[in-house]
C-alpha cells in the first residue's frame, strides 16, 4: 500500500537509495555494523553476484578503493546461500592519523557513487549557544539561551552560585521578544533560587560546561533573625522546598525529553530490538488467552532482493507467532524474486504465495494476496518495509482488551543510511483529518470479512488505494470502529522506486480528489472537494484535499461578541477589520463596554455603532471573562455566537463563512480559527489538553504556512478545545451546556471547560486553518505575571484538573509520545505501554 504521509526532506542527491533498480545501477549494498574504527558490510552486483564490487571508502577528503571478497554473513543468512560479497575494514589502517570518530566517513559503490545503506557517518552537528541574563532580582533569575546552529534544541543550563550548581533549567519558555533576533521564540527560562547566600552567579551550558553568562555579582544574604522568628523562618524554608519540588518535577521531565529531530536516538533507546526486550515480548505473548490469526498481506513487484528478504524476515521474527504471510508476486522481472519467495514458502508453512503471469497493478495484486488469507484479521505490509518485532503482539493485545474492526498504529521511516527517521505520531481517529489526508497509513489491521465486504482494494486507484480503502472502511464501521494504537509498529523504507516515492504529484493529487470526493458523495455530503494544490505547494509537498462545505440556506445570523475595557485604538482596529473583511451575509457585532474609564473610549465606541451592524452593550463589575460573555449572549439576536477578543483582526473576507459552514454540519458544537501573531507565526492552532499542566495552544511560533506534524497545522481537524479568543458555537449548544463557568473559571480555561462540556454532550469541536485572523494576545488584560495573577491562574488550573480528571491528562488528538511540557509536537517523552520501561 502506498504511503500518503508527507515524505521527509530529500537528502544530498549524490546519496542514492541502493534499493533503486535500473540498468545503470544494478547494485545493492549495506553497512551492517561498526565497532570503533572497524566497519562490516556487503555489496552485491545483481548482474554478476560472484564478482567483487569495488567500493570507494572516504574519510574527510581522503579516499581509497577496496574489493569485498568475504562471506557476506547477514546477506547469506537472509538468502539461504553463501554469497562472497562482504567486507571488513579498519579505518585506522586505511587512513593513518585521522580520527574516524570525528571525521565524516562514507562507503559508496565506486562505479555509481551511491552510498551503501547505513554507509554515511557524520560527526555531531556544531553548536553555537548564545545566552543572556535579563534580570537577577534577588533569588529570581530570568534569561534565555539559544543554539544558533539548531534552534530546535531546547538548551539545558545549570545555574552556579559561588561555583556550585544550585539549580538547572530548560530554556523552552515562550519569549516573543526573541523573534526579533531568531526564527523561533521558545528559548526563555525563569527560576527562583533556593540558596540563601552567595556573591557570584554563572550560567553554564549543561552539555559541555561552557560558561554562557557571568560571572555576575549578586547579593544573596541570609536573613538575621531572632529566636522569635525561627518558626516563621522554618515554615518559609519548607514552603521554598515544596516550591522547588514543584518546579523541579517538570524541569526534570522536560530535560529528559528528546527532540523530534533526535528521533534516531529516541528509537534506539525505546524501540530497538534488543536481547533483553525479546524475552519480555515472549512473556507477554504467552499471557494472551485469545489468539487471533493475522493474515499479513504482501503484494510484491520487483523489489530489491535483500529488502524483500528483510520484509519477510520481519514477519518471521514476530514475537506473536499466530500469523500467516500471504504473498502475491505481480510478474516480477527478476527470477531471483520468485525464487526467494518459493524458498521462504518452503521453509515455513505459514508462508503462502501466488504468482501472476501478467502485471496487474498494486490493487489487483493486493487482492490476489488477500484471496490467500484465512485469518481473522488482515495486516498490510509493503514488499520493502518492515514490521516491528511486537507489531502483531500489540495488535493482539489491543483486540483482547476491547475488540474493534479496524486498528492502525504509529510508524516511522528507514532512511537510506539505515537510521529510523520521520516518525508519524498520529492522533486518535479523526474523520475530519482523514478527509484531507491519509494519515492512517501503516500499520493498518482490519477484520478480513470487513475488507472483503467493502470489495478489497479498487483497481484504477493506484497511489491512493489505501486512502480509498480506509474511507470505505469508515463508511462501514463508523468512527468508533477505528482505533489508534500509539506505538511505532511499522517501519516504511524510503525507497524512490516505490509508487509513493516516484508517483507523479499531479496524478496523486487528482487521485486524492477523486477518492475523497466519492466518499463525500457516498455519505450524502454536499461538500465540494478539490485537490489542495495550494497547500501542497506552500507546505513543501503535502498531498491533501480541500473540502468546502456549503452554508445553510438561509445562512444563520451570527452575533460576534467583542468585550473591551477602554483600548479604543485596539477596538477600532478590531471592529473596523470585521466590518471591512467579513463577507458573511448576516452578522451583528455586540461591543461589550466593561466599565471603560478612558474619555477617548466612548467617542470611538459611538462612532463604530453608527454602522447598523454594531451595537454597544454595557457590563459592570470586576473583570470576569466568562460572566461578561455569558451576559452578552442575552443581548444577541443571532442563532450562532462568535466570541472574539478585542485584539483580533480579520485578514480574509471568508473567515466567518468558513467557520459557519463547519458549525452547520451534524454533530459539531464549536469551531475555532487559526490565529497568527502580527509577525505571521502561529498563536493558536487548537488547544492541547494537559499542556503546561492544564491546557496550551498547539504549534505556537510555527510559520503561517508550515505544515506541522502530519500537516495538522494546515489541515482542518478535530481538537479537544479551541481558544475563546475566536470561538464560534450555536446558541442552542451554548444554552444546553450552561455557557461558560463564571464561578470557578472567571478568567482562564472557561473556553476549554466549555469545549469539554460540548463533547460530554456528544458534540465535536473542530479547528480550521482556512479561517485566519491576527491575534495580538493579552494586549489589554496583560499577562499573568504578578504573584496574585499567577495564584489565580494556578487555582483555575487546579479546578479544571479536578473537574475533568483523566480526560485532561489524555488528549486523544495529541499523541502520547509528545511531551506536554514545552512547545507542542517538538519533544518526545518515553512511549506509552503496553510494557513497563526497563
Amino acid at each position: 500500500m502506498s504511503n500518503s504521509l508527507p515524505a521527509p526532506p530529500a537528502s544530498d542527491t549524490t546519496t542514492g537509495d541502493l534499493g533503486r533498480r535500473s540498468a545503470t545501477e544494478p547494485f545493492y549494498g549495506r553497512l551492517e555494523g561498526r565497532e570503533g574504527a572497524r566497519l562490516f558490510g556487503w555489496a552485491l552486483s545483481v548482474a554478476a553476484p560472484d564478482t567483487p564490487v569495488p567500493l570507494l571508502v572516504s574519510a574527510g577528503s581522503a579516499s581509497v578503493t577496496i574489493l569485498p571478497d568475504r562471506d557476506s554473513g547477514a546477506l547469506s543468512r537472509l538468502l539461504g546461500r553463501r554469497v562472497r560479497c562482504g567486507f571488513e575494514l579498519d579505518l585506522a589502517q586505511l587512513f593513518p592519523g585521522l580520527d574516524p570518530l570525528r571525521t565524516a566517513v562514507g562507503v559508496r559503490i565506486a562505479a555509481t557513487g551511491h552510498l551503501l545503506e547505513n554507509g554515511l557517518s557524520v560527526p555531531a552537528a556544531p553548536r553555537a549557544v548564545v545566552a543572556n541574563l535579563d534580570s537577577v532580582d534577588g533569588p529570581r533569575i530570568v534569561g534565555w539561551a539559544v543554539n544558533t546552529e539548531d534552534e530546535r534544541e531546547a538548551v539545558e543550563v545549570d545555574i552556579l552560585v559561588d561555583d556550585r550548581i544550585v539549580a538547572g533549567a530548560v530554556a523552552n519558555q515562550q519569549r516573543r521578544d526573541l523573534l526579533s533576533r531568531f526564527t523561533t521564540c521558545d528559548h526563555g527560562f525563569e527560576l527562583l533560587l533556593s540558596v540563601r547566600s552567595g556573591r557570584v552567579l554563572e550560567v553554564r551550558d549543561r552539555r559541555d560546561g561552557a560558561v554562557l553568562c557571568g560571572p555576575v555579582p549578586i547579593a544573596l544574604h541570609a536573613d538575621e533573625t531572632g529566636p522569635d522568628d525561627r518558626l516563621a523562618e522554618r515554615l518559609d524554608e519548607v514552603s521554598r522546598i515544596l516550591q522547588d519540588l514543584r518546579d523541579e518535577v517538570p524541569r526534570r521531565r522536560a530535560a529528559a525529553a528528546r527532540s523530534v529531530a533526535d528521533y534516531a536516538a529516541y528509537f534506539d533507546e525505546h524501540y530497538a530490538d534488543t536481547a533483553t526486550r525479546r524475552p519480555q515480548l515472549s512473556a507477554r505473548a504467552a499471557k494472551l488467552d485469545r489468539r487471533p490469526l493475522f493474515s499479513v498481506v504482501m503484494p510484491v513487484c520487483d523489489p530489491p532482493l535483500w529488502m524483500l528478504a528483510e520484509a519477510i524476515e520481519s514477519v518471521r521474527a514476530q514475537a506473536y507467532g499466530h500469523w500467516e504471510l500471504c504473498i502475491a508476486d505481480d510478474a516480477s522481472r527478476d527470477d531471483a524474486v520468485r525464487l526467494l519467495i518459493r524458498q521462504e514458502a518452503a521453509r515455513d508453512p505459514r508462508i503462502r504465495a501466488v504468482f501472476s503471469a501478467a502485471r496487474g497493478g498494486v490493487s489487483a495484486n493486493t487482492n490476489r494476496a488477500l484471496s490467500l488469507a484465512l485469518g481473522d484479521h488482515v495486516a498490510f505490509l509493503d514488499h520493502d518495509d518492515r514490521l516491528a518485532p511486537d507489531a502483531l503482539l500489540v495488535m493482539a493485545e489491543e483486540l483482547a482488551r476491547a475488540p474493534v474492526p479496524v486498528l492502525y498504529s504509529d510508524e516511522d521511516r528507514i532512511a537510506p543510511d539505515g537510521r529510523h527517521v520521520a516518525p508519524a505520531f498520529k492522533p486518535d481517529f479523526d474523520p475530519e483529518l482523514l478527509s484531507s489526508l491519509n494519515y492512517v497509513c501503516h500499520l493498518l489491521v482490519a477484520e478480513r470479512r470487513l475488507v472483503l465486504e467493502v470489495g478489497g482494494l479498487r483497481e484504477g486507484y493506484e497511489g491512493v488505494q489505501d486512502h480509498d480503502l480506509v474511507l470505505r472502511l469508515l463508511e462501514r464501521v463508523g468512527a468508533a470502529g477505528i482505533r489508534h494504537v500509539p506505538r511505532v509498529l511499522y517501519h516504511g523504507r524510503i525507497n524512490p522506486a516505490s509508487l509513493s516515492g516516484s508517483g507523479d504529484p499531479a496524478v496523486l493529487l487528482d487521485g486524492i480528489e477523486r477518492v475523497v470526493g466519492e466518499h463525500h458523495r457516498r455519505t450524502g455530503s454536499r461538500a465540494a472537494v478539490t485537490a489542495d494544490r495550494e497547500t501542497h505547494a506552500r507546505s513543501g509537498g503535502l498531498f491533501c484535499a480541500r473540502i468546502r462545505h456549503p452554508l445553510p440556506t438561509p445562512a444563520p445570523k451570527v452575533s460576534i461578541i467583542v468585550p473591551t475595557k477602554d483600548a479604543a485604538e485596539l477596538v477600532r482596529d478590531c471592529v473596523s477589520s470585521l466590518l471591512a473583511k467579513t463577507g458573511y451575509p448576516d452578522y451583528e457585532i455586540i461591543l461589550v463596554d466593561h466599565d471603560s474609564a478612558d474619555p477617548r473610549s466612548r467617542p470611538v465606541f459611538d462612532n463604530l455603532a453608527r454602522d447598523p451592524r454594531v451595537r454597544v452593550a454595557a457590563f459592570h463589575g470586576p473583570f470576569n471573562w466568562a460572566a461578561i460573555n455569558n451576559a452578552a449572549v442575552g443581548a444577541c439576536r443571532g442563532d450562532a455566537l462568535c466570541f472574539l477578543n478585542n485584539d483580533v483582526v480579520a485578514i480574509h473576507p471568508d473567515w466567518l463563512a468558513e467557520m459557519v459552514s463547519l458549525l452547520a454540519r451534524p454533530g459539531v458544537g464549536a469551531v475555532g480559527a487559526k490565529l497568527l501573531y502580527p509577525n505571521g507565526t502561529v498563536q493558536h492552532a487548537g488547544v492541547i489538553l494537559g499542556a503546561e499542566g492544564a491546557a496550551g495552544h498547539a504549534f505556537v511560533g510555527l510559520g503561517a504556512d508550515e505544515p506541522g506534524h502530519l500537516g495538522q497545522a494546515v489541515l482542518p481537524r478535530t481538537v479537544s478545545a479551541v481558544t475563546g479568543a475566536c470561538l464560534l458555537t450555536s446558541r442552542a449548544a451554548f444554552e444546553a451546556v450552561g455557557g461558560f463557568d463564571m464561578v470557578n473559571l472567571p478568567v482562564a480555561y472557561a473556553d476549554v471547560d466549555y469545549c469539554l462540556k460540548l463533547q460530554g454532550a456528544g458534540l465535536r469541536v473542530l479547528w480550521t486553518p482556512h479561517a485566519r485572523l491576527y491575534h495580538l494576545e493579552t494586549q489589554t488584560r496583560g499577562t499573568d505575571d504578578t504573584p496574585e495573577k499567577m495564584e489565580r491562574l494556578a487555582g483555575e488550573a487546579r479546578h479544571l484538573r479536578a473537574r475533568w480528571g483523566e480526560r485532561l491528562l489524555n488528549d486523544p488528538f495529541y499523541n502520547p509520545h509528545f511531551e506536554r511540557l514545552g512547545p507542542s509536537h517538538r519533544r518526545l517523552c518515553p512511549p506509552p505501554g503496553p510494557e513497563p520501561r526497563t
